[in-house]
C-alpha cells in the first residue's frame, strides 16, 4: 500500500535501513530506489521518476539517512492521508512563507523528530515543538523534506519542478503547491523517527530559496488558513524584522560572498515596503564584515 522513493548518492541502499523499514512500516509496500551515485537527477526528477514507477496509491519520500522507531508507522501515515483534504504530511513545518527568506519556521515551528549525530560529538536532542502538544497531527503551510508522504493521486495535481533542478527547497515548493491546490498539509506526531543530519545552509542552499521566493513572489506572504487576515496583519511587520535579521547572519555564515549577500538581501527587503526592515540595508557591507568576524571568533559555520 505503501511506496516508499529514496533517492541516493549511493550506489546501494544501505541494509540497515531497508530492514528496519521492513521491521516497521507494518503494511504491504515497495521501496523505489534511486541511484545518484553518478549525479544524473536533481532531487526534483528523482522525486517524479519515483512516482512513474509507484504501484501503491500512498507515497513516501524519504531522506537516506533516517531510522523508523515507531511499529507499524506505514499504517500511521495511511490514516493521516485517508482524509481527502490532507495533501502532504511530514516530520517539520511552519506556518508562514514570508517575502523574505530563510526556513520553514517563520512562524509557528512544528517539530516531532529525533536528531542524532553519527560521530558522536553532539547528544542525541529529541524535538518536539510545541513540547507539550498532545495531538496525532497539526496543520502546517511548509514542511521538511526529510519525510514528505501523499496520496499518489495527489501528482496529478502537483509534480516536482524540475526546472528548480539540485537538491535543496523542494519541499517548500511542493508544499506550496499543495496548499494552493486547496489541501491541508500536517506535521505528524504520532511517528517517532531518528535523523542522522540536521542539513546544512550553505551558499547553494540560500541560492536556490531565492529562486523559489522568486517564483511565488506574487503570492507571498502565504500563511496557513487557521491563521485569520487581522493576525497575519498584526504579525508580518514583526516576523519580516526577525527574519531580515536572521537571514543576513546565515547568509554570512554559509559563505556566501560580500556582495551577493548584500544584493541578496537588498532583493528581498525592499520587496516589503517594511521601512524598520528596510533600515537593515543602511552600512550593509559593514554589518556584513561585523557578523563575519564575530561569528568567526565565536567559532559559527563559515561554510
Amino acid at each position: 500500500m505503501l511506496s516508499i522513493i529514496i533517492c541516493s548518492r549511493k550506489p546501494l541502499l544501505d541494509k540497515l535501513l531497508s530492514t528496519n523499514i521492513e521491521a516497521t512500516i507494518g503494511v504491504a509496500y515497495e521501496l523505489i530506489f534511486i541511484d545518484n551515485s553518478k549525479n544524473i537527477y536533481s532531487i526534483y526528477s528523482a522525486y517524479n521518476e519515483g512516482i512513474d514507477k509507484s504501484r501503491f496509491p500512498f507515497l513516501c519520500f524519504v531522506h537516506d539517512d533516517v531510522k523508523f522507531n515507531t511499529p507499524e508507522w506505514g499504517l500511521k501515515v495511511i490514516n493521516h492521508l485517508k482524509n481527502e483534504n490532507i495533501g502532504l504530511v511530514g516530520l517539520a513545518g511552519g506556518d508562514a512563507m514570508l517575502r523574505i527568506p530563510f526556513d520553514y519556521g517563520a512562524l509557528n515551528r512544528r517539530m516531532n523528530i529525533i536528531h542524532v549525530d553519527k560521530t558522536g560529538n553532539n547528544p542525541i536532542e529529541y524535538v518536539r515543538m510545541p513540547i507539550d502538544f498532545q495531538g496525532n497531527s497539526h496543520p502546517v503551510l511548509l514542511l521538511d523534506g526529510v519525510m514528505l508522504c501523499g496520496r499518489k493521486n495527489l501528482f496529478d495535481k502537483i509534480r516536482f519542478d524540475e526546472l528548480i533542478g539540485g537538491f535543496h527547497a523542494y519541499d517548500y515548493d511542493i508544499s506550496i503547491q499543495s496548499f494552493l491546490a486547496g489541501f491541508c498539509n500536517l506535521v505528524m506526531y504520532d511517528i517517532e523517527v531518528e535523523h542522522f543530519s540536521k542539513g546544512r545552509m550553505d551558499a547553494e542552499y540560500f541560492r536556490k530559496i531565492k529562486y523559489i521566493y522568486e517564483k511565488w513572489e506574487s503570492i507571498l506572504p502565504v500563511f496557513e488558513r487557521n491563521i485569520s487576515t487581522d493576525e497575519q496583519k498584526k504579525l508580518l511587520p514583526k516576523l519580516e524584522i526577525q527574519r531580515a535579521k536572521r537571514l543576513l547572519k546565515w547568509l554570512v555564515r554559509s559563505g556566501m560572498p560580500l556582495n551577493e549577500t548584500a544584493n541578496y538581501m537588498s532583493t528581498f527587503i525592499r520587496k516589503t515596503g517594511n521601512k524598520r526592515a528596510i533600515f537593515i540595508l543602511n552600512f550593509i557591507r559593514i554589518k556584513i564584515l561585523f557578523i563575519y568576524i564575530i561569528s568567526t571568533i565565536r567559532n559559527k559555520n563559515i561554510n
